[in-house]
């Protein structure tokens, strides 16, 4: 696969999430939870190919990867709009 392909292959998966997902979180920490999602289904992909490959295929390894890096420019494209600040917590009781 050549770079123009795969930007173009990302350029469209990022236009398709955002056309389904319009929204995106304000924080960073909701936003890197959702790259991380999908990174960890790249690397589940890839453990499957390796280990059980009846299971899984370079398409589907594809698939996730084109997703991970719409992701992870969603992120990046959020960046300057992120607020950073702790959430509520609470005490846990060990009883």
């Amino acid at each position: 696969m050549k770079l123009d392909e795969a930007i173009q292959l990302v350029r469209e998966e990022l236009t398709r999430a955002v056309t389904k997902f319009p929204t995106w979180p304000t924080d960073g920490l909701h936003a890197t939870a959702i790259l991380v999602e999908e990174a960890g289904e790249l690397d589940k992909e890839v453990l499957q190919m390796t280990y059980e490959p009846h299971k899984s295929s370079r398409e589907k390894i594809r698939e996730e990867a084109i997703q991970s890096a719409a992701m992870a420019l969603r992120f990046l494209l959020s960046l300057d709009i992120y607020e950073y600040k702790p959430g509520t917590q609470h005490a846990q009781e060990m009883e």
